[in-house]
């Protein structure tokens, strides 16, 4: 990018600077080895053009969505995971009170998950006005619609 081209969003000169790399990736064949199963994956990598002005704009939604992800993710991890430790080990060690204690702690992650997470949830769905979104870039449409999934 040379800094001639348009900013993708609002259409005013882009800066290099504030190009926006947007990652994706799509998994590719792969089978059964024995028992184990491979996955492969194909990496892609698009440059949006932005100017200053629209990455600004653009970074609370965009970083919201990875934040809504991982917070969610492992709020269905954890809060599980610590339901099924305090239920062995409650068994094994016949007391009730570790599996209180276990109880508590997942729904203090789950609690946790949710109040991070669906803010940032609802956040991602804020676009600032009148700008068209760094994904909806044709290059990155091309790859969505081919089965590639945005990582960022």
């Amino acid at each position: 990018m040379n800094g001639g081209e348009p900013c993708w969003s609002c259409g005013d000169p882009a800066r290099p600077s504030s190009t926006l790399n947007v990652r994706l990736r799509r998994e590719e064949g792969g089978g059964p080895y024995l028992v184990v199963v491979t996955v492969a994956y194909r990496k892609a990598r698009i440059c949006v053009p932005l100017c200053a002005r629209c990455k600004k704009a653009w970074r609370p939604a965009l970083r919201s969505r990875m934040l809504a992800v991982w917070s969610l993710t492992l709020g269905l991890i954890l809060g599980p995971s610590a339901l099924v430790m305090g239920a062995l080990t409650a068994w094994s060690e016949d007391s009730g009170t570790v599996f209180v204690i276990a109880v508590g702690v997942a729904v203090a992650i789950g609690g946790l998950a949710a109040a991070v997470g669906l803010p940032a949830y609802r956040a991602q769905n804020r676009h600032p006005q009148g700008l068209r979104h760094p994904h909806s870039h044709p290059d990155v449409v091309a790859l969505t619609d081919s089965g590639f999934g945005m990582l960022n």
